[in-house]
């Protein structure tokens, strides 16, 4: 066995032995996470709104959120290098306190008549943050958490993110309504300010500085062509950053630009039931991430393909709702139910994904690898976006969701066939 599997075999480098979940830094990360995320989130939902109500511009709008998506693309490998090569809680610290100030900042500047500029650029930051937390966040669980509690740390956290996308739209469209800009705002930077204090308390990950002979470009290069390298010596590693991917390409970019197209545009119905549509889908990545915190030795890396199947079969019942010949209403009712059954497998698929991508990497790649997985699915969203976007408008609904099954399908077919889910 060699040092890697040594390693995990004794529940991380720096994880406590024993197999507790709810470890004292484990419990510290949460926390620190809650309110970083509930900050963003608000973040991320009131900046472009005030923006949209002032200027009534949709396409504005849409251009805003894109732009600022941008940075999180391109510096994900960046941040996985530096999740490996330097102290994880000084990163997080130091980028929770920097929004905390740019919340302050903009609010300050918010009746600038270079308001569209400043959004951008708090929003481009913002993003930018997350792109170099994450890859923190994730290869600090396992020094963390013992290697057989993984899977359910990986599903609290994800369960975590749910929460917090669902109530930060919520409470940053309550008191922005009720109160303004200005409470909101406050808020956001609260949340951050007070995530950065929590991690300088209480947050402890073990850290041995690594050799370093070349420059920072040279550095991030080459760290960058190990994990790659790695990774193709895995190719049951590759294969399941590949099937994240293609998830993301064909599955979640259908929900994403068609749940409002098929609510709205093809059944009629309105924007309310369009919000409960997407709570159903949010409920299901709940339900998913919670059925794995619950039964984890039910999952694992081999149940990749039969989730894979399962939402495949979810797309499928999408298909066969909008084809029948019943009412707007209970093609609606009918939708929200698969919707959430198929998010239910998805959200497993990721957790399953994400704990075996952390286990199976060694120590020193662990933030490089999930970096590069994240930049490829993140990456594959917004194209899915734009091909189903320009297909709806050609197509009808129930055929672009079985394009959407049978791409699904042939992705779990692929799983099986490279043998992820005989290990």
């Amino acid at each position: 066995m060699d040092g890697h599997r040594e390693r995990m075999a004794a529940g991380g480098e720096g994880a406590p032995r024993g197999g507790r979940l709810f470890t004292p830094g484990f419990r510290a990360i949460v926390a620190s996470q809650a309110f970083s995320l509930l900050g963003m989130e608000i973040l991320q939902f009131v900046l472009p709104l005030h923006l949209l109500n002032l200027t009534g511009s949709g396409t504005l709008y849409g251009a805003v959120v894109a732009v600022g998506f941008v940075p999180y693309t391109l510096l994900a490998p960046v941040g996985g290098v530096i999740a490996d090569r330097t102290r994880k809680r000084g990163v997080m610290i130091a980028l929770d306190a920097l929004l905390a100030a740019m919340m302050a900042g903009y609010l300050a500047l918010s009746g600038s008549p270079y308001l569209v500029g400043v959004t951008i650029a708090v929003l481009m930051a913002a993003f930018a943050s997350q792109a170099l937390y994450q890859p923190c966040v994730q290869s600090a669980m396992p020094h963390v958490v013992a290697s057989d509690r993984l899977e359910q740390a990986v599903a609290v956290t994800n369960q975590l993110s749910m929460v917090t996308g669902i109530g930060g739209p919520v409470v940053g469209g309550l008191v922005f309504g009720f109160f303004g800009l200005a409470p909101i705002v406050a808020a956001s930077a609260v949340c951050f300010a007070v995530s950065s204090v929590l991690t300088a308390m209480f947050v402890r990950v073990p850290y041995e500085p690594p050799a370093r002979t070349a420059g920072l470009v040279a550095t991030v290069r080459g760290d960058v062509a190990d994990a790659l390298g790695f990774l193709r010596s895995r190719p049951a590693m590759w294969s399941i950053i590949m099937a994240a991917t293609l998830v993301n390409l064909f599955c979640s970019s259908f929900f994403n630009v068609g749940s409002p197209y098929i609510v709205t545009e093809s059944l009629g119905l309105s924007n309310q039931l369009m919000g409960l549509l997407q709570a159903a889908l949010a409920l299901g990545g709940l339900v998913g991430g919670m059925a794995v915190a619950m039964r984890p030795g039910r999952f694992g890396i081999r149940s990749t393909p039969r989730l894979l199947m399962a939402a495949t079969a979810g797309l499928v019942a999408v298909t066969a709702v909008l084809l029948l010949p019943v009412e707007p209403l209970a093609t609606y009712v009918g939708l929200a139910v698969a919707y959430l059954a198929t998010m239910a497998c998805c959200m497993a698929f990721s957790i399953v994904a994400t704990t075996y991508l952390q286990v199976e990497s060694p120590g020193t790649l662990v933030g490089k690898v999930m970096a590069l997985a994240m930049m490829l699915a993140n990456f594959a969203t917004p194209l899915g976006q734009i091909a189903y976007g320009a297909v709806f408008d050609l197509v009808d609904p129930w055929m672009v969701a079985a394009v959407a099954a049978i791409a699904c399908g042939m992705v779990a077919a692929r799983s099986g066939r490279a043998g992820i889910g005989e290990r």
